[in-house]
């Protein structure tokens, strides 16, 4: 389904008020998606958004893709960041942007964005949504309407390529987290958290929380705590609902609440 949709012809209620979850909606017999999601492995993620085409609503001062990660972060400029904006002239060539997994459960999404005439970035309201598609390559294409006017998913076309992007240094890491994680397997637990303590120093959050949960069992909650916050501060939800443990703990609601809500927010960008 391209082109200018007969508009007419359905049901006038918004795309943004039909999603109930990421599910499809159907639209007239073609499935619209409000998000593109996908896992993340354990190495470094490469993230290549290349433009096919931009047909701007008019009035609009630009359209592009928001990229948000669940359980990591996007690396950028010695930054890490949970989401980032990314605009069709920076995709003209194709823009590349490293996102990095937390923890097993580690994801990123693509949605529409774009710029009104007051240079307001707006996204899951109106007509928003996508169609996904497929290039030869077996690269997803999505088809982008923004949530300006009827849906039109001609408006920007969008390829994307995901490909693990492993570095020297995150192979050294995760070698020396999946030994700290057989020494443990093994009732080794000094030698493990030895093993961890350097794979956490190296920036693999999945052993700065394996650290936190081995003190918090301890009772060592200030340890917990350190390791935890090590671990939340690359995108780890499991980390955060952990410092929201220790919150309570230390008889700190508010900031156990806050650090709850930050984890079920950290899937937004």
């Amino acid at each position: 389904m391209t082109g200018p949709s007969p508009y007419h012809t359905y049901d006038r209620t918004p795309l943004a008020q039909r999603y109930s979850g990421p599910e499809p909606v159907d639209l007239d017999g073609t499935a619209v998606h409000p998000l593109y999601s996908a896992p993340l492995g354990a190495d470094p993620t490469a993230l290549t958004m290349t433009l096919h085409s931009a047909a701007p609503p008019a009035g609009l001062l630009g359209l592009g893709i928001g990229l948000s990660v669940f359980g990591g972060h996007v690396a950028l400029q010695g930054r890490r960041l949970r989401g980032v904006d990314v605009w069709t002239d920076a995709m003209a060539g194709g823009a590349r942007v490293t996102v990095c997994a937390a923890g097993p459960d580690a994801s990123f999404t693509l949605t529409p964005v774009w710029m009104d005439a007051a240079g307001t970035t707006a996204s899951w309201t109106g007509n928003y949504g996508m169609l996904v598609d497929h290039t030869a390559a077996g690269n997803p294409l999505l088809h982008c309407s923004s949530g300006v006017g009827p849906p039109d998913f001609t408006e920007m076309v969008v390829e994307v390529a995901a490909v693990a992007a492993p570095t020297e240094e995150s192979r050294y890491r995760g070698a020396l987290y999946d030994l700290g994680t057989a020494m443990h397997g093994r009732g080794d637990v000094e030698q493990a958290c030895a093993l961890w303590t350097q794979a956490a120093g190296f920036g693999h959050a999945g052993a700065a929380y394996d650290l936190g949960v081995l003190r918090f069992r301890l009772g060592e909650f200030a340890e917990a705590e350190h390791w935890w916050r090590t671990a939340a501060d690359h995108g780890d939800v499991r980390a955060m609902a952990g410092l929201a443990e220790v919150a309570d703990r230390r008889g700190d609601p508010g900031q156990a609440r806050a650090w709850r809500a930050y984890a079920g927010g950290s899937y937004q960008a």
